[in-house]
């Protein structure tokens, strides 16, 4: 029933000689239901779906062809672009073309992307990856597949509800986004791991009856074909028990499940995925069933069976100070992330209890060989890195609170972003066997930086190593080789406060020992191969004496 105009009806209330106060409260009345009605109009005319999405089908281009909508939207010459609605076929240079329009990620690029009366069969794998301003994406009716990638860390993205007839679902196709709902309908057969990892607004999950390639038990979603927890959307606090049946669980499975307090695996489980723990901010200990023939728990630390891989020290586990055991020659990715920084123990309110339970300090054993990527991301604590470390990931250091790092002869990779964000960090040493450092290693650090190279050649450096040190640095080199920094296109584009060649070389070749003064003391010590070891290690050990002569010892 069409409403009457409202100036029509204010004039009949007052013919009816309304007193003054009912009058104006009726006044007020019609007012809010003539707001509403012309709200509602509007959303229908707008069309079903829009969910707020103040930009959805604000332009619209209609194609033929698949590959024609760049042209299209030439042709169209829209003065504003925030909101597109697509008709018609569509291929994967059309799909780079919308994300060429949102790539800028600015408040007037591309918002909301209709494609529900596009023919696409397949969303590209990356496809608006990072874009930071993309809210909505309907998708078309004939979707088979989302690619590996698709929206990942698309932070803004709310809606992208998944069409009755998709087939696959990639690879982290949807991590990190703001999607409010994972309705996955009957027809999907395939979902890769963290496919659902780290979604901040999510309100509802489903999996029909009709689906028989998964199952939602208890908040988490299992792939049957081979037993898989692929995700953990347990919002609320306490315990999660990883079902009998599952044989394996993926990576990220738990990404973002930040208020659990523990996890207990079955016998059953053979496989952990990398970083299957990520984020899991309020956990204090992960456990293991009795029997597992692959995984153990050591005070709910977990390790692989033989305890030389520890996979995952729990974020809010009690304790000032964790001595990794000898036995460990291998930290998994994201092994300590999170573990006595800002997010950790955010269920404890005391500050009081919370400093007594917060991990203040990690010590790592000599014969340790490999750190992963992100496996002191976002850490409190103080950490060494022993002499037999030879390989550290990128971004194992990202927003530490380390005050000092010194990497050990072996090592010949900095890893992008390897230091980036540590803020209270002020003395860097990258040793001789160094050959490439990676992109922003010391970027949004704030402090003046010593950073010493005892490479002789300059290793090379990705174009952006430098890029982004918002304070100073002050380079030491092997005497001798400051003209060789200097000169090196990798070096000389960044503006040191100076250069200095005050470092000593590290000994690659020992010369017959010589009789020690009586006073002399060790200064360094290095293996056969002529590379710096910071202990005794077992077998041949050359020892640098303070007069300048070497001896070999045996170490049994």
């Amino acid at each position: 029933m069409p409403l009457k105009p409202l100036s029509l009806t204010l004039s009949l209330i007052t013919e009816q000689h309304i007193t003054p106060n009912i009058y104006t409260f009726m006044r007020k009345i019609l007012l809010q239901l003539f707001c509403i009605a012309c709200a509602l109009n509007l959303m229908a005319q707008k069309g079903k779906g829009s969910d707020k999405d103040l930009y959805f089908n604000q332009t619209t281009l209609q194609v033929t062809k698949a590959g024609t909508l760049e042209q299209a939207f030439a042709n169209a010459n829209p003065t504003s672009h925030q909101g597109i609605r697509v008709i018609g076929p569509l291929n994967d240079a059309d799909m780079r073309f919308l994300a060429k329009l949102a790539k800028p990620s600015g408040l007037d690029d591309l918002h909301s992307i209709n494609l529900q009366e596009a023919l696409l069969e397949r969303v590209p794998a990356h496809w608006l990856q990072g874009f930071t301003y993309v809210t909505h994406v309907y998708l078309p009716a004939n979707l088979k597949e989302v690619g590996a990638y698709a929206f990942a860390y698309t932070n803004s993205l709310r809606k992208a509800d998944l069409p009755e007839g998709l087939k696959s679902i990639g690879q982290c196709a949807f991590v990190g986004t703001n999607i409010q709902r994972v309705n996955l309908p009957a027809s999907v057969e395939k979902v890769g791991e963290g496919a659902f990892a780290h979604l901040k607004s999510l309100t509802e999950v489903s999996v029909p009856a009709a689906n028989n390639n998964f199952d939602l038990v208890d908040s988490l979603l299992i792939r049957n074909a081979d037993n898989t927890l692929l995700q953990c959307f347990k919002k609320g606090k306490g315990e999660v028990q990883v079902p009998e049946v599952v044989q394996r669980i993926g990576s990220l499975a738990f990404g973002g499940a930040k208020y659990i307090s523990s996890i207990g695996i079955p016998k059953a489980v053979t496989y952990v995925g990398e970083d299957a723990f990520a984020s899991t901010y309020a956990l204090e200990s992960i456990n293991v069933a009795e029997g597992n023939a692959q995984f153990v728990s050591t005070n709910g630390v977990l390790f692989d069976k033989g305890a030389t891989l520890l996979i995952c020290y729990p974020t809010s586990k009690r304790g000032n100070k964790y001595t990794v055991p000898a036995t460990v020659k291998e930290l998994a990715t994201g092994a300590f992330q999170e573990c006595g920084g800002g997010n950790a123990y955010k269920l404890i309110n005391d500050e009081a209890e919370k400093k007594r339970a917060r991990l203040n300090e990690v010590v790592l054993p000599e014969g340790l060989a490999k750190i992963g990527k992100w496996a002191f991301t976002f850490t409190g604590c103080q950490v060494n890195i022993p002499s037999t470390v030879r390989e550290i990931g990128d971004s194992c250091f990202y927003f530490c609170e380390i005050e000092e790092a010194t990497i050990p002869e072996g090592v010949q990779r900095i890893g992008d972003g390897m230091f980036t964000a540590c803020y209270r960090l002020a003395t860097i040493t990258l040793p001789s066997t160094v050959t490439y450092v990676g992109a922003k290693f010391v970027a949004y650090n704030s402090l003046e930086t010593t950073l010493n190279v005892y490479a002789l050649n300059p290793p090379a450096c990705h174009q952006d190593a430098f890029a982004d040190f918002s304070s100073s640095i002050n380079l030491h080199v092997v005497k001798g080789q400051k003209k060789a920094y200097e000169k090196s296109d990798d070096w000389s584009s960044f503006i040191f406060n100076g250069v200095e060649d005050d470092l000593k070389a590290v000994v690659t070749g020992i010369n017959a020992p010589a009789v020690p003064a009586a006073d002399a003391v060790e200064t360094a010590r290095y293996n056969l191969q002529g590379v710096r070891i910071y202990a005794p290690q077992r077998g041949v050990n050359i020892i640098r004496m303070s007069d300048g002569t070497t001896k070999k010892v045996l170490v049994k």
